[in-house]
């Protein structure tokens, strides 16, 4: 179990460090609550992107489609989370509105919902149902920017905000426990037309233990603008507010990612809850033809890193026109969860082997200026080292001999944009490479490999010992790049706790 003294511990050393570095005489501090110590327990989450735009081939839509091209004809909420729970989900989170303002249960404050489609059937009330039944927590995604909803442009903002508390009544009133409500399109409008103290303090009257947050929580200093995760620093200054975690979909934090952040003169803990999609093609909405998933490597990669140092994932699994969960996209999920030792729910989620290559001098045979060698072994998984060159070398020179059995590369990749404003093609330069170890005076070559792709997990046989690990890019169709290089010992690895 995680402990509440441990982060309070923990706390009153981060809240020292960021006094003396900003110069506060005095900073008062909120405790974490016993539903964040849940939230941090629970770790690993479905998100369900299922609604109009599933059946009209679009991600984000304008509020025009018509009703009754909702149209599910095989409907199986059961099989959503009885799948979950298979994999390993401890939690979904469905999104009961999207951008559209489509609403995926019975709203007596619009006419844009299920009871007006060609299948009438409560989603939210399906998913709920399932969850009970399976043991999963529930939590909602509800867009505030709704493009359907007269009252959005309502010249007085408090039109809108009277008809989102009264949606957010129904959702927290009829369907029982929601952990999380995941608030997103705050761009939408100025910040403090959705008068989120009011929302907030709505949604606590009703289920207290239910967090909320809203995507792209955290500003950049001096703009209202988001920050990215992985530039965020302790003492930062929370954009949305009140709010009990951190979201800004879909980037990555640094492994050290900081916890407390500012607020008029208080801060406050909040974990970071990360967003992925389960689609190579960053679909969150399922489309009509069959999608490509992404590799075992790259979603266990993303694992450990999402669920690193107290913070959350969410990996999307969205249904298709049937209603169902595509079974190849069912078998990945399922894969992932033996993988990672979790079929089923039962045992604890893992924590990965500690990465030898941090805070270790790297050199390169070639690089480009604002992209050096040291970017492919820092904390970010979204900073990189580009070569300028189409062969290159990258060498890691490690302090003491080091011992592993396991390297993952992870590549810079290009984007393609394919049409719909969110799916891409992530496409490689990498043609051929080689892994070699330095000992005893000479390199010695324990890997050959044609691509690396997304991410490329070598899992050696034995152990093998070195005092220096180089990366060789033997051939590629242009200079590569590396997001980066996690080297360690896969024996290493612990069930997750709270770290302090």
């Amino acid at each position: 179990m995680i402990h509440i003294q441990c982060i309070n511990r923990l706390l009153l050393m981060c809240i020292c460090c960021v006094c003396t570095k900003q110069g506060y005489a005095q900073l008062r501090y909120s405790k974490p609550s016993t539903a964040q110590l849940s939230q941090i327990e629970r770790g690993y989450g479905m998100f369900i992107h299922f609604g109009i735009n599933t059946f009209n081939e679009l991600e984000w839509s304008k509020g025009n489609l018509p009703n009754i091209s909702f149209n599910p004809t095989r409907l199986d909420c059961d099989q959503w989370i009885k799948t979950a729970k298979e994999a390993g989900f401890r939690y979904v989170i469905l999104v009961a509105k999207h951008h559209d303002g489509f609403c995926l249960w019975e709203s007596k404050f619009t006419e844009y919902d299920v009871a007006s489609a060609s299948v009438k059937k409560d989603v939210v009330a399906e998913v709920s149902k399932a969850c009970k039944k399976y043991g999963l927590e529930l939590g909602l995604y509800y867009s505030l920017w709704d493009r359907h909803e007269p009252k959005h442009n309502d010249k007085n903002p408090q039109a809108y905000v009277d008809y989102m508390k009264n949606q957010l009544t129904e959702l927290l009133t009829k369907y029982g426990n929601i952990c999380e409500l995941w608030f997103d399109g705050g761009w939408a409008k100025k910040d403090a037309d959705w008068h989120l103290e009011e929302v907030y303090n709505h949604i606590k009257k009703l289920q207290p233990d239910c967090l909320v947050t809203v995507n792209h929580t955290i500003k950049m200093a001096g703009q209202n603008k988001a920050k990215l995760p992985r530039d965020m620093q302790q003492g930062d200054s929370i954009r949305y507010y009140p709010v009990d975690f951190r979201t800004k979909d879909p980037n990555m934090t640094r492994w050290d990612d900081p916890k407390l952040y500012l607020y008029n003169d208080t801060l406050h803990y909040l974990t970071f809850e990360h967003t992925i999609c389960l689609s190579d093609r960053w679909n969150w909405f399922q489309k009509k033809a069959n999608l490509p998933v992404r590799e075992l490597d790259e979603l266990e990669a993303l694992f450990y890193l999402g669920t690193a140092n107290n913070n959350v994932l969410i990996v999307n699994v969205p249904p298709d026109e049937s209603g169902q969960l595509r079974q190849h996209e069912v078998n990945q999920i399922l894969s992932l969860a033996d993988r990672l030792g979790i079929r089923g729910g039962k045992k604890k989620l893992p924590s990965a082997a500690p990465n030898l290559t941090f805070s270790q001098f790297i050199s390169a045979s070639n690089e480009q200026e604002k992209n050096p060698a040291n970017l492919a072994n820092d904390y970010s998984i979204e900073t990189y080292w580009l070569a300028d060159k189409d062969t290159a070398t990258l060498t890691i020179d490690f302090k003491k001999e080091i011992h592993f059995n396991s390297v993952s590369l992870f590549e810079k990749y290009d984007e393609k944009q394919l049409g719909d404003g969110f799916s891409v093609l992530h496409t490689f330069a990498v043609e051929a490479y080689s892994i070699d170890t330095y000992n005893g005076g000479k390199w010695t070559t324990i890997y050959i490999g044609a691509k690396i792709g997304a991410c490329k997990t070598i899992r050696l046989p034995a152990m093998h010992h070195a005092h220096k690990i180089r990366l060789q890019i033997l051939k590629a169709s242009k200079p590569a790049g590396i997001y980066h290089i996690d080297i360690s010992d896969k024996s290493k690895r612990s069930t997750r706790v709270f770290t302090h």
